[in-house]
């Protein structure tokens, strides 16, 4: 049956697990997290060379699964069985689990960590699944929702981090929670509990400039400051890893289709509620994005940003232009 990650956890820190565990979804951060701890946890470490099978979808027979999570324990109360990247099942692998859905062996648990997609629901396997299991659907979270989301994460470790130090990591590291755990974890390693992350730490150790990344570049373009813009593309020309190109165009669409809202609706509270911010509540960068930036030049430059992504991946005879070449083309063309 569908749950929720706090009913999973707390059953899992109870050692109350189940015989069927079915993960899913476009955030792989917490199909991890979950079937991370069931590995680590389900059994004692003496009991897994008998009681334990690790499989992979993209190689794996879904007979030889079966065979396994079929089996009873040896010298164990469980057997544990699972299958990593099963999102590279065909849709006949899964046909071979139909009748084992409906009737797990008690003594087994079975998860499947199907990352990135879930399952098409409207097939009979997956009524079955969802049904039969313990059904996790991970969602990936929206952007505006990541700073308040590594606020947390950094708290849950003893840390400090400021609202704008959060800010930056989330704009330059995207709502891949994965990524941004893993360089928070790092961080863990070198400073001492209720330390402050901060901007110059971050910069430090995680590699995002305070001065030159991409929410940097972004204001200067909301802005229209043609000479900082220019400077940061020279900075990112000679530190490919503080502006990929894709990010950097990313980033600008998602900033200018929400000012692309705003102007539809002339309405800065209604834009908010449609863009999902609490309250009435509207980024500053967005409120002086309107101030440079008319209806009619924010459409021209979505069309531009769909233009050059098109570019940057190749799909257009670009000259052998450079992704720094593409970049300044690009400020030329949104700013003058």
């Amino acid at each position: 049956m569908a749950t929720t990650l706090p009913t999973i956890w707390k059953n899992l820190q109870a050692k109350k697990f189940e015989p069927l565990y079915f993960l899913c979804g476009e955030e792989s951060y917490y199909i991890d997290l979950i079937e991370n701890f069931i590995s680590d946890n389900a059994l004692q470490p003496h009991e897994k060379d008998f009681n334990y099978s690790m499989f992979y979808g993209k190689d794996a027979d879904a007979v030889s699964v079966l065979n396994d999570a079929k089996q009873y324990p040896t010298f164990a109360d469980r057997r544990l069985v699972v299958v990593r990247e099963a999102q590279d099942f065909k849709a006949k692998d899964w046909e071979v689990f139909e009748k084992y859905f409906e009737k797990p062996v008690a003594s087994t648990i079975l998860v499947f960590a199907h990352k990135n997609k879930t399952l098409d629901k409207r097939t009979k396997i997956a009524k079955t699944i969802e049904k039969q299991s313990v059904y996790f659907e991970s969602k990936k979270y929206a952007d505006e929702s990541i700073p308040e989301w590594i606020t947390g994460y950094v708290t849950k470790r003893n840390f400090k981090i400021s609202n704008e130090a959060a800010q930056v990591i989330a704009e330059n590291l995207g709502n891949d929670l994965s990524r941004i755990a893993k360089e928070i974890d790092k961080l863990s390693v070198m400073l001492g509990d209720n330390a402050e992350i901060s901007l110059e730490i971050i910069e430090k150790y995680i590699g995002i400039s305070k001065e030159y990344n991409v929410t940097e570049f972004n204001k200067a373009v909301i802005t229209k400051d043609f000479s900082k813009a220019m400077k940061m593309v020279l900075y990112f020309e000679k530190n490919p890893k503080a502006g990929p190109l894709i990010q950097i165009l990313a980033f600008l669409y998602n900033h200018f289709s929400k000012l692309f809202v705003i102007h539809s609706t002339r309405d800065i509270k209604t834009a908010s509620e449609a863009m999902g911010f609490k309250g009435g509540w509207m980024p500053d960068d967005l409120k002086t994005g309107t101030r440079y930036y008319s209806a009619e030049k924010t459409n021209e430059i979505i069309q531009l940003l769909c233009e050059y992504d098109a570019k940057a991946k190749g799909l257009y005879a670009t000259a052998n232009n450079s992704d720094t070449d593409l970049l300044k083309e690009l400020v030329v063309r949104i700013i003058k």
